[in-house]
């Protein structure tokens, strides 16, 4: 049997975005293999992490194993990591292949996701002999026709640069390319803007399949229509029909307070879907402790 996972890296402000990410996994898993979702987490009380694993049973989808880890110990060897935009929880997920490696494949999503097809598609989309699978980043992937900032993050063409929001590990290939130790030494050695994403981008560059933009949606239709239109009319195009069939919305920010949980009003359909997925973990969980109650 082929083994493969979802994996998550959370610290304790984003449980609730993890938690909608989740759900909208299980919701749309219908595969009768167990799936295996990892969530590497810390600065997470018990009960948290009890509501976080009970995600499946309140779904009704048992085959799906929600597990919790301590972050790898190599961790530890990062040194003098100072981000305020990009906490250091976003460089756990460039140790998760050698973390996880008795997996053959895992899909590895950034908390603020939801995922409207069933993940066990995923899978195998990547070829055999690419460590990762990954989306074009939808900003670089519109400006660099025209300013190609290459020189900046240690890649021959910002073109081809990918999100490290929804990355799909080929695990033994990954590993076979790139050692934990030297994934440590160029954290410590640089301060790239997007630190875990450019270093992804520097090691995969000739290793990668490129996805189509429907797996890693990061934009909202403000950025994509009164922005990316006037930037790059071609590109907008290939954006906006992949927006007729998301399979992975990620909430990546355009303007301030763009995020569903930064704001009031809901602004589009994922918005909406975001609010109800969230509304429903928390309800079914309520009617969990109260049926739990009665029967004590």
């Amino acid at each position: 049997m082929r083994k493969r996972a979802v994996a998550y890296c959370v610290t304790g402000p984003h449980i609730q975005l993890a938690a909608v990410s989740i759900a909208s996994i299980i919701e749309h898993y219908q595969d009768v293999m167990p799936l295996d979702i990892l969530v590497v987490v810390n600065e997470l009380g018990n009960e948290e992490i009890l509501k976080l694993k009970n995600i499946s049973k309140l779904y009704r989808k048992m085959n799906v194993s929600i597990n919790i880890w301590y972050p790898p110990e190599i961790t530890k060897q990062i040194k003098n990591y100072s981000n305020t935009r990009f906490p250091e929880v976003t460089l756990w997920r460039l140790f998760l292949p050698s973390y996880f490696s008795n997996y053959e494949h895992i899909l590895y999503l950034d908390n603020d996701t939801i995922v409207y097809d069933d993940v066990s598609n995923f899978f195998d989309l990547i070829p055999d002999e690419k460590a990762i699978a990954a989306v074009r980043d939808f900003y670089f992937s519109v400006v660099s026709a025209t300013e190609d900032s290459f020189k900046y993050f240690g890649v021959r063409t910002m073109k081809n640069y990918f999100n490290s929001g929804v990355i799909l590990f080929n695990v033994a290939i990954f590993n076979d390319l790139i050692r934990p130790e030297d994934i440590v030494s160029m954290i410590n050695t640089n301060e790239y803007l997007y630190l875990d994403q450019t270093i992804l981008n520097i090691f995969c560059e000739k290793s990668v399949e490129l996805l189509p933009y429907e797996y890693n949606y990061q934009k909202d239709d403000h950025w994509l229509f009164d922005w990316a239109k006037n930037v790059n009319p071609l590109k907008f195009l290939e954006i906006e029909r992949a927006r007729e069939n998301v399979k992975v919305r990620h909430f990546v920010e355009f303007d301030k307070n763009s995020m569903p949980w930064e704001h009031l009003s809901i602004r589009d359909c994922w918005e909406k879907d975001f609010w109800s997925y969230l509304n429903t973990i928390k309800l079914l969980s309520l009617k969990e402790e109260e049926k739990n109650e009665k029967n004590l």
